[in-house]
């Protein structure tokens, strides 16, 4: 529906927590299975892009092709030229474009490359733009030098997204819900500033508390509004 009103849309890719708790995946192993489930999404984009330009040149070549055949009846007319013509270089789903949230709906969380680009640029010692451009992909980080290159797959490096996002947030998942250790929560509480109720805290759900921490680090609507926001601006 949105490539027919020819909005641009955004792709959430919902129930990470799910890789976590019932799948069991390592961060590692959900990186290389959510590169898939973008391929299969960009294969399907790709070829509602390629309909949509053969139909534009079916009704703008169509008179000409028609004309042709009849001058010369040994032309065949190119129904495909119009694909080489157009760009289609942002119609794809990348996260380094800004236009994937990755999410929990059932935690209350999410997130853009954006967010832990900003969030991890002044400890690196690393400008925005670049972990923007380099934070999904084959990038790794090397820490003596303290420099991103390209390669990781190649020289069995963590690509930065295993490394400063997905252990992250699996880390949560395994301090609250998994082995419910009250040293590392705490941990991760006072390392990321947050202030949790002591209700939550004390919850006999798990999963009380794992939303109240999420709520306040990766909140979904703050992910959704700022990508709101930038398609609007754009």
């Amino acid at each position: 529906q949105a490539w027919l009103e020819n909005i641009k849309p955004c792709l959430v890719l919902n129930k990470i927590d799910r890789l976590i708790l019932e799948l069991k995946l390592t961060p590692l192993e959900a990186y290389y299975h959510l590169i898939q489930i973008l391929e299969q999404v960009n294969a399907i984009t790709g070829t509602l892009f390629m309909s949509s330009v053969l139909e534009e040149t079916a009704r703008s070549g169509g008179d000409d092709a028609l004309k042709r055949e009849n001058d010369d009846v040994d032309h065949v007319y190119d129904w495909s030229a119009g694909l080489e013509e157009k760009d289609d270089s942002l119609i794809y789903f990348s996260p380094d474009q800004g236009n994937v949230i990755f999410a929990s709906a059932i935690d209350g969380w999410g997130f853009s490359i954006g967010h832990f680009a900003s969030l991890f640029a002044t400890k690196l010692g690393i400008k925005p733009d670049l972990l923007r451009k380099t934070l999904w992909g084959d990038y790794y980080f090397h820490a003596k030098s303290k420099r991103i290159f390209k390669g990781a797959q190649a020289k069995a490096k963590k690509p930065l997204f295993v490394q400063f996002v997905l252990e992250n947030v699996w880390a949560v998942y395994e301090a609250v819900i998994q082995s419910r250790n009250k040293e590392k929560i705490e941990k991760i509480v006072s390392s990321m500033k947050l202030k949790i109720s002591i209700r939550d805290s004390r919850h006999s759900d798990a999963r009380v508390h794992l939303q109240a921490i999420f709520s306040q680090w990766l909140p979904l609507s703050s992910a959704v509004l700022c990508r709101r926001m930038q398609a609007s601006c754009r």
